[in-house]
């Protein structure tokens, strides 16, 4: 099972402690990940039921300026129980600019 999202790097998503125009902050792409990762199962899940991040892993391994477009694809390698295992990847025209694992549980809605 596989997810992907593109975003225009713009807005909350840029850093500006970096100075210059800023760029694309770490945060900004785990979180995408994040989202990523739980839309790509979403549909799937139970009456009831959400997913929640627990555990992330990632480098962020280059930069991309802001107006730039990034593509976070997932893929969810692993299933134990109510926990999902995925492997994510964020690129930025053809090269990869972030990469790593990130796992999430199944839990009902109303915790």
């Amino acid at each position: 099972m596989e997810g992907r999202l593109e975003r225009v790097v713009e807005g909350q998503l840029i850093t500006h402690h970096v100075g210059g125009a800023g760029t694309f902050a770490t945060p900004a792409m785990i979180g995408l990940m994040e989202i990523t990762c739980h839309r790509s199962v979403e549909r799937l899940l139970p009456e009831g039921h959400t997913t929640v991040g627990y555990e992330v892993h990632v480098r962020h391994l280059a930069p991309a300026a802001p107006g730039s477009t990034v593509v976070v694809t997932t893929r969810l390698a692993e299933v134990k129980g109510n926990k999902l295992y995925f492997d994510v990847e964020c690129s930025q025209g053809g090269r990869v600019i972030g990469s790593g694992m990130h796992k999430r549980a199944i839990v009902p809605a109303s915790f």
